[in-house]
């Protein structure tokens, strides 16, 4: 394993432990909030697994031991499970247990897209430069998710000051969808 990859596999893995340590808190007790974070612990751990065994070598026609051909169709197993995506859906159900929190939930947002770079960028082998050219709409999104956490968190009474941050998200998707017609 290289050290770019061992980075970056390592950052993935951190940013894992921390979206679901971050959706698990409080802890859900009821229903079936530990079975959820069970599977969450799991994807996540699977999922640095699956990134530090990297694609799968060419395979070898000759007799294999039993304990060798059972790590091999393990791996391959690991290999073919999308256990990135598993992770965002169990992290989001787990969000979704708790009562809303405006602020925590665009935290987490923006942890798991960050989460699905670091996972990208360790599966293709790239470096970080690559995203340079989505700086620009990296930035817009993180707008726009303040923007939605600050209107979420407005009561529902207010008239004029909801209707302003509707119109200031309008034009803010608008500038989105202009930049990515741009490139």
């Amino acid at each position: 394993m290289t050290r770019q990859l061992a980075r970056t596999a390592g950052a993935a893995g951190l940013l894992a432990a921390a979206c679901v340590a971050w959706s698990a808190t409080p802890p859900a007790g009821r229903g079936f909030g530990p079975a959820i974070l069970a599977a969450a612990v799991a994807c996540a751990i699977l999922s640095v697994v699956r990134l530090v065994l990297g694609t799968a070598p060419g395979d070898a026609l000759v007799y294999l031991n039993p304990v060798l051909s059972a790590a091999r169709q393990s791996a391959s197993l690991i290999r073919r499970v999308p256990w990135a995506e598993g992770l965002v859906i169990t992290v989001l159900v787990l969000e979704a247990l708790h009562p809303p929190r405006p602020w925590h939930t665009g935290l987490l947002g923006v942890a798991l897209v960050a989460y699905l770079f670091a996972v990208h960028l360790a599966e293709s082998r790239a470096r970080l430069a690559v995203l340079r050219p989505q700086v620009p709409l990296l930035a817009v999104g993180l707008g726009l998710v303040a923007l939605a956490v600050a209107a979420a968190m407005l009561p529902a009474e207010t008239g004029t000051t909801g209707e302003l941050m509707a119109m200031l998200a309008a034009v803010a998707a608008v500038a989105v969808g202009g930049l990515a017609l741009q490139r």
